[in-house]
């Protein structure tokens, strides 16, 4: 769908639109960096040729004009300018300047990364990102791509949720535990057309779109050896995992579209270890108020809110405190999707316990 657009020194640039529900949002530039983006973003979003009526617009460019500074000044600029951190090592944006209507600032998209200058005009609706050649730098127009999306749905009534996803009989199977709590291996043991491992945006009506981030899948349940690149192996606890950039995850699994929801399956740990008379998995039905409040624990993500919101207006989202957000229950949320509490003697068992055959009654569609 992305069409030529014209040229710089370097060849041709490339446009497409991104649509998400009633949002548009225009990437531009550099192909091979554009194609990067699209592969990220689609889905929850589908690609479409340039039309009228893009919200935004989103430039990336090489830096082929020497526009990034170097480090010594990048260092320099961060110890000198407000300065947005995010937690763990993530992405850091200086404010470098703000006058004659535009505001420009430096990001690293990780810690001690090359710099991205990243340029806002919002006379034109438009955030020009030029970046580095190589490294995670690289990456910030995914993540200013899913700032734009991300700010207009949580304003819109959308509910940004820790939980993972798949799609069962074409309808969206939410999976809900605790930290550590098995989510992520339900959703890649279901080798079913796979949505999200750890952020899920939930809309009006019970639309379910997987939101791209990061994922960090148990070692043995992610794709066949040899389908994804060599990756580091990070140990939590007893639980080895393998670590995905969200292209590198996408690549490798695929993403199912936006989907009706259908279940909600909420996963625990029997309260009685050992007591559950020789069963080592079982399911049992969850009323209504209980899965209202199984989800309104899943959306208890402030710092994930935050991430999602465009607090520096990058994108000309709306401000989160100044926005009206529909006031929606979670009867209008769910569209009357059924609600499982999957429970476990052992929740360590959980790799290889008869999950499918407990859910059976909700989940027939999974192979066992």
């Amino acid at each position: 769908m992305a069409s030529e657009v014209g040229s710089s020194g370097a060849g041709p640039e490339r446009a497409a639109d991104l649509v998400l529900d009633s949002w548009r949002l225009r990437v531009s530039g550099d192909p091979d960096l554009l194609a990067g983006v699209l592969a990220v973003m689609a889905p929850p979003c589908t690609v479409d040729a340039v039309a009228v009526g893009a919200g935004w617009t989103v430039r990336v460019q090489r830096d082929e004009q020497d526009e990034l500074p170097c480090a010594d000044d990048v260092d320099a600029l961060f110890t000198d300018r407000p300065v947005l951190v995010s937690p763990c090592g993530g992405p850091q944006l200086a404010v470098v300047d703000a006058s004659d209507g535009l505001l420009r600032l430096l990001g690293r998209y990780r810690s001690g990364s090359a710099a991205a200058l990243l340029e806002v005009d919002r006379a034109w609706r438009t955030t020009r990102v030029v970046v580095p050649e190589a490294g995670p730098g690289r990456s910030w127009l995914d993540w200013v791509a899913r700032l734009f999306f991300s700010s207009r749905m949580l304003a819109g009534g959308w509910r940004l949720l820790h939980a993972s996803a798949v799609v069962v009989d074409g309808a969206a199977v939410l999976f809900i535990a605790g930290q550590g709590g098995g989510k992520s291996t339900l959703a890649y043991r279901a080798c079913a057309q796979f949505m999200a491992d750890d952020l899920v945006m939930v809309g009006p009506g019970g639309i379910v779109a997987g939101w791209p981030t990061r994922a960090a899948p148990p070692v043995g349940l992610t794709a066949p050896e040899g389908a994804g690149p060599e990756r580091e192996q990070s140990v939590e606890g007893t639980r080895q995992r393998v670590l995905f950039t969200p292209h590198e995850h996408r690549a490798v699994l695929g993403c199912a579209p936006p989907t009706p929801l259908g279940v909600v399956v909420h996963v625990t740990a029997d309260l009685d270890p050992g007591g559950a008379a020789g069963r080592v998995a079982w399911a049992t039905p969850l009323e209504a108020a209980e899965v209202d409040a199984v989800m309104t624990r899943a959306a208890d993500v402030p710092a994930q809110r935050l991430y999602s919101t465009d607090l520096l207006g990058l994108t000309g989202g709306p401000s989160l405190v100044r926005v009206d957000r529909p006031d929606l229950g979670w009867d209008t949320m769910l569209g009357g999707a059924a609600g499982a509490r999957l429970t476990l003697d052992d929740l360590r068992a959980l790799p290889q316990a008869p999950v499918w055959e407990a859910l059976s009654v909700w989940l027939p569609g999974v192979k066992r």
